[in-house]
């Protein structure tokens, strides 16, 4: 089963959190309320959002924008994540952290509820099911790579049938990271994604810089 990066998936909801309740918030108001006041120094609101922009917001901008093309590309395909695979993920999230209560309190500590975790496992298991049906793992790949690679899997080298299962999941996990960036850019092209700010835009986008990568 695909481990996932918990600290990465915590990054990703927090920043993308932040900018957007700073922006709206902002807007709603109509004002820019004072953050903090230093010495005769204050920090207002739009400079926190502004600064956030500088630094986070081309990368998380690309992610919302390839969280919402693989939302629209799964509905097209009819292609979802069950319930039962959530949990299992959940289940072995729970295992590699320790026990259901360290792993409650690790989100407690982030800031973080299990919701906003399950929401962006669904997006990514979403990508990875997209992912996997676009560039499936042949047979013939399995055995190709078998008997090229036999001899470095143990000695005496291991039966096929013994390894055939750790194979196709190397080799998926590696036709998902070789073609994510190419597959996302023909998304963008599919449901016709518009820039209107030409600062975000990016025509060759690397997949570090969206949802994370494979």
């Amino acid at each position: 089963m695909k481990k996932f990066d918990i600290s990465m998936l915590t990054v990703a909801i927090l920043v993308t959190g932040l900018a957007v309740l700073g922006f709206y918030q902002s807007w709603a108001k109509g004002n820019d309320p004072v953050l903090v006041t230093a010495g005769d120094t204050s920090i207002t609101q739009n400079q926190l959002y502004s600064e956030m922009k500088k630094t986070y917001g081309k990368s998380m901008i690309h992610e919302l924008v390839a969280e919402a093309l693989i939302k629209q590309e799964a509905k097209a395909q009819n292609v979802a994540v069950t319930q039962e695979d959530m949990n299992k993920e959940i289940d072995s999230m729970k295992q590699q952290v320790g026990s259901p209560e360290a792993f409650q309190n690790y989100l407690k500590s982030m800031g973080m509820t299990e919701a906003q975790l399950r929401n962006k496992l669904s997006v990514l298991m979403t990508r990875d099911k997209l992912l996997d049906k676009a560039f499936p793992v042949t047979e013939e790949q399995i055995k190709t790579y078998y008997d090229t690679n036999k001899e470095q899997l143990g000695s005496p080298a291991p039966e096929f049938d013994k390894v055939k299962d750790q194979i196709k999941m190397m080799l998926t996990d590696q036709n998902r990271s070789q073609n994510y960036g190419t597959w996302l850019n023909t998304l963008q092209e599919k449901h016709k994604v518009e820039w209107h700010d030409p600062s975000f835009d990016d025509a060759s986008v690397p997949g570090e810089a969206q949802i994370p990568a494979p």
